[in-house]
């Protein structure tokens, strides 16, 4: 019941969002913007899964600077900070996918065609964009890498056959990458029709999918084995 009526209040809230942008209603999304990001805060911390302090603090730490860089995102004027806050959020989140994988034993092994595709993709993008960015060249690159970082930290944190959770982690790092490369277009190469739109549907739907995928992982981890007649089996 929590799970479900949080999924609606989160994506009812985003959908006001875009509605707001969709009707040039720009001052009032300084209400709908920062409010995603505290919903999913809040579910963190009183959802009935038992997440430990030690992945809880950098997992909320992501969404305290995302919702930072959502503020500053508003302002026109402050596309650096921002850039820098959610820098900050893919950090945290590579530290929290990191400390998953290293406690998920076996540790999830390293899926080198992904890797090398993955590399490739990113790569031929930033070529893309690189004649673009001006004097933001280093600082949209090291971004650009670091979210790489992030896809890839998920995409081996866990056992995707017998894990199901992940694919909602998955599904949310790609949504995210999709949604800042729909901001770099927008902003450094040309204007995107519906791009506002378009970036704010994916972030919205990544940050619930990274969040979903995350307690689902441990809410899986807590249920306690189940015993048949052929043994134990795992949750």
């Amino acid at each position: 019941m929590f799970r479900t009526g949080s999924f609606i209040i989160y994506f009812l809230v985003l959908l006001v969002d875009i509605l707001f942008i969709a009707t040039d209603h720009a001052s009032l999304r300084f209400f709908s913007k920062p409010l995603l990001m505290l919903l999913l805060i809040i579910y963190v911390l009183y959802a009935p899964v038992k997440i430990p302090r030690d992945y809880r603090i950098p997992l909320l730490l992501a969404l305290f600077f995302s919702s930072v860089g959502d503020d500053l995102l508003l302002f026109n004027n402050l596309f650096l900070p921002g850039l820098g806050s959610f820098l900050l959020a893919h950090v945290m989140y590579i530290i929290f996918f990191l400390k998953i994988r290293y406690s998920n034993p076996p540790v999830p092994y390293c899926k080198y065609p992904l890797i090398f595709l993955h590399a490739a993709i990113v790569i031929s993008f930033i070529l893309y964009l690189a004649p673009h960015l001006g004097s933001l060249a280093v600082a949209v690159i090291i971004y650009a890498l670091t979210i790489s970082v992030t896809v890839q930290s998920v995409l081996h944190a866990f056992h995707f056959r017998r894990q199901p959770a992940a694919w909602y982690c998955i599904i949310g790092a790609l949504l995210f990458m999709l949604s800042d490369s729909l901001i770099a277009v927008g902003k450094f190469v040309h204007p995107l029709w519906g791009g506002d739109i378009l970036v704010m549907l994916t972030y919205g739907t990544a940050q619930w999918g990274l969040v979903t995928g995350s307690t689902e992982y441990f809410a899986g981890k807590n249920r306690p084995l189940q015993v048949s007649p052929e043994g134990l089996i795992a949750p």
